[in-house]
């Protein structure tokens, strides 16, 4: 999306508080810091342009540390130690381990310390929305509410690889994030727990959705479908499938179409974005999650050869089976925001858990018929899938959501929250140089640590086991 000049100056305008020190953040700074401007531009946002220009600027700088660590795929030794030295971090997300965490502070407090700059450009907003004389009441309510949802969805990205999964019986004392809310740098950082971390972004994110259209014109910012959609994501992380059924339902009652892939190339290098995609949410481009992230043989052979997603997600290439079928206008740029595709499984999941297996099934069966091959006379030649138990409901969504949502930022949320079910926790294993690597069920690394510079500096605790 283009930037026009009057966005471009309401964006220069705010730049001095956008690009804070955030290491400052978490060390504390004196108070007569904040009271000095190096120059003019250092000022703060006043009006609703002002406001959307912060937003329409939004970028989740993410590079998929859930996703490296995640199983379905897998690094070649070359690949795995040129990883070394600038991406240390990623090395030891693969492994599951610290080997090189000392070796790569600068990279690994860059991915985190950049998510909170973005944190503190939504609590920018929020709190100069209070103070501003605009007389746009209508505009204000809606940047407002695009704030909340950013800072919602940042923490809910945060809290899958720096808190540990939601569990109801330890949710109260387990470890959450360090909750800013103010843009008062000179807070000390204290770690929440985890229930006050999700407390916080089911807050924000409620409080949003209600505010914003149904959907918007531009995917890049929020909408009512999106909010209800991440919240249907956040509740399913925390196991809550009541909830988790209502905020999917709700979102197909917005939004339900399908994307027919019998009308997508399958040589294409990307699907691109498409109606499903409810909000433009994208990983950065990095090479490790697309050129050197190489399929598993047995997740290529789990797709039925009329599944059209064997030849449309993927490239079969001498060196490994490459992945394609991000839902971007990119072929380095992955899709994770929520879409229409996930909500029919999500629902499909808690129809299953309540045991309404025939609701489920038909969710199942309308979103695969329509990635299917179709026969001469336009019929499907998928075969509906039918469920004899609750497990073995569950065990076919279970399979149709890794095979769908590949590189979508789910599969180490569900690995997390799956574990705490015996039938579905799996233990995972890496073979590099010689040495095994292996994840257990429920480890304490399926947490990842916090970088050590920002333990140094804040005096925070360290995630357990590390």
């Amino acid at each position: 999306m283009k930037v026009n000049n009057k966005y471009m100056k309401s964006i220069l305008k705010v730049i001095g508080c956008m690009f804070v020190l955030i290491l400052v953040v978490f060390s504390g700074c004196k108070k007569e810091w904040l009271d000095v401007k190096s120059d003019k531009m250092q000022t703060v946002p006043e009006t609703v342009v002002d406001f959307q220009a912060i937003l329409d600027n939004f970028t989740l700088i993410l590079v998929g540390l859930g996703e490296v660590a995640a199983d379905g795929h897998y690094y070649t030794e070359s690949d795995f130690t040129s990883m070394l030295p600038l991406n240390a971090h990623i090395q030891n997300a693969y492994v599951w381990t610290s080997i090189n965490q000392h070796e790569n502070i600068t990279q690994n407090t860059t991915f985190y310390t950049s998510i909170y700059r973005r944190i503190l450009d939504m609590n920018i907003i929020l709190d100069y929305v209070e103070k501003s004389k605009d007389k746009d009441h209508a505009g204000l309510g809606q940047v407002k509410a695009q704030a909340l949802f950013n800072r919602g969805l940042l923490y809910f990205e945060l809290a899958q690889v720096y808190a540990p999964a939601f569990k109801t019986n330890s949710a109260n004392s387990d470890l959450g994030l360090a909750l800013r809310l103010s843009t008062d740098i000179t807070e000390t950082s204290v770690r929440s727990t985890v229930k006050q971390t999700y407390d916080r972004i089911i807050s924000d994110l409620t409080t949003s959705k209600d505010a914003l259209p149904n959907t918007s014109e531009y995917l890049s910012r929020a909408s009512k479908s999106a909010a209800l959609g991440l919240l249907a994501k956040v509740y399913l992380s925390m196991g809550d499938y009541s909830n988790a059924f209502t905020y999917s339902n709700e979102y197909l009652k917005i939004k339900s179409e399908l994307l027919d892939y019998n009308t997508l190339s399958v040589v294409a290098n990307f699907i691109g974005v498409n109606k499903e995609v409810a909000f433009l949410n994208l990983l950065s481009a990095s090479s490790y999650l697309n050129s050197r992230y190489r399929i598993d043989q047995s997740l290529f052979d789990s797709y039925d050869n009329n599944d059209l997603r064997k030849k449309i997600f993927f490239n079969v290439t001498s060196s490994g089976i490459l992945f394609k079928g991000h839902y971007s206008n990119s072929a380095s740029h992955m899709f994770i925001g929520p879409a229409t595709d996930e909500m029919y499984l999500i629902r499909a999941e808690c129809n299953s858990r309540a045991g309404k297996l025939s609701d489920a099934m038909k969710d199942l069966n309308d979103l695969l018929r329509t990635r299917y091959a179709k026969n001469p006379d336009g019929s499907s030649k998928y075969v509906d899938k039918i469920a004899l138990s609750e497990t073995d409901a569950l065990t076919k969504i279970f399979a149709e959501r890794k095979k769908q949502l590949i590189l979508r930022n789910v599969r180490w949320s569900d690995l997390r929250r799956l574990n705490q079910d015996s039938r579905f926790s799996v233990t995972l294993n890496r073979t590099i140089g010689g040495k095994q690597y292996t994840l257990e069920p429920n480890s304490n690394a399926y947490t990842f640590p916090l970088p050590y510079e920002i333990i140094r500096l804040s005096g925070m605790k360290q995630n357990p086991g590390w």
